[in-house]
């Protein structure tokens, strides 16, 4: 079967956005008078539990904001008003291997598409710096604020397969947050994890290419998780 869409994530995918959302978050402690600052590898801990759009989630636990709903909130806004005014000041460039990949699927006639969990005025954002008027005929689908978490149903990304008429053993999800491609394995899509956290994640040193991934979808070793089972009988 031939890879009919590519799910790209925007995070540690499309954009190297960690300094970004590193910055943010210590922006967003400050502003709440809290004496926590993170490093980067603190960053990538929080990361991947909660994706870099929610990481400040990861530090809620032992602050004085853990009981307190509405400063937990005020928190999470504060941290993506910063993102967003760094993403304005200085906008990340695509990743070139990332582009290279676009242009490969665009040329074999894939489909592309975007799901994040990045506000959609920052997600918009940093699709529109680097493709300007382009996004809408680049990319099939494309949403911003989406939610990852435990899904009942089709989820984000049966949901998007679902407007484009695409099956899911069709297509693949590239993201580097846990959460995004714990998601898009629930609903049937290959995954490949470019996530620069923990030793048990496939993170190739070049990305990966469109015909890497099309390697993937037939080697015996890369089953779906949906076909697992059959194969090891």
């Amino acid at each position: 079967m031939s890879i009919d869409v590519i799910f790209l994530g925007l995070d540690g995918v499309l954009f190297d956005t960690e300094a970004l959302h590193l910055a943010a978050c210590n922006a967003a402690f400050a502003e709440a008078e809290l004496s926590l600052r993170w490093t980067l590898p603190a960053l990538r801990a929080a990361a991947a539990a909660h994706g870099y759009a929610n990481a400040i989630a990861a530090a809620l636990a032992s602050a004085p904001l853990a009981r307190d709903k509405a400063g937990a909130a005020a928190l999470h806004a504060e941290k993506h008003r910063q993102f967003q005014l760094a993403v304005a000041a200085n906008p990340p460039k695509a990743s070139p291997a990332a582009l290279a990949l676009i242009e490969d699927a665009l040329a074999a006639g894939c489909k592309l598409a975007v799901l994040s969990d990045l506000p959609s005025p920052a997600a918009a954002a940093l699709l529109e710096h680097c493709f300007g008027a382009d996004v809408t005929s680049l990319f099939a689908v494309v949403a911003g604020g989406v939610s990852f978490d435990e899904q009942a149903g089709p989820g984000p990304f049966g949901h998007a397969l679902h407007a484009m008429g695409i099956e899911a053993a069709a297509a693949i999800a590239i993201d580097a947050v846990a959460p995004a491609l714990r998601a898009a394995e629930q609903s049937g899509l290959w995954t490949v994890s470019v996530a620069p956290y923990g030793a048990d994640v496939l993170r190739p040193q070049q990305f990966i290419t469109f015909d890497a991934l099309r390697e993937l979808r037939t080697s015996p070793f890369t089953a779906n998780p949906q076909e697992a089972d059959s194969l090891a009988a």
